[in-house]
């Protein structure tokens, strides 16, 4: 089970797609602190935590690219010397 990549790359899938809602949550909770007018280093804080949730999108698709590799196990061919 642990060797089976499909489902390493669903669960990155599934991963991602959670953070990326949450990065939108808190991109909204920023957006509307600002509209209120309430104190702005909450706001700060808000967009920071959208922003850090993006970049681990990124990288959780890069990795999903790494595991979906394979290895190539490609024949040795040697030149032909006796020529």
């Amino acid at each position: 089970m642990l060797a089976n990549r499909q489902l390493w790359k669903n669960a990155i899938y599934g991963i991602a797609l959670v953070t990326y809602i949450c990065s939108f949550l808190f991109f909204g909770l920023a957006v509307a602190a600002v509209r209120q007018g309430s104190d702005v280093g909450t706001a700060v804080i808000d967009m920071l935590v959208a922003l850090y949730f993006l970049i681990q999108v990124v990288f959780l698709f890069i990795l999903s690219t790494v595991v979906e590799r394979r290895r190539q196990s490609l024949p040795i061919t040697f030149a032909n010397r006796r020529k």
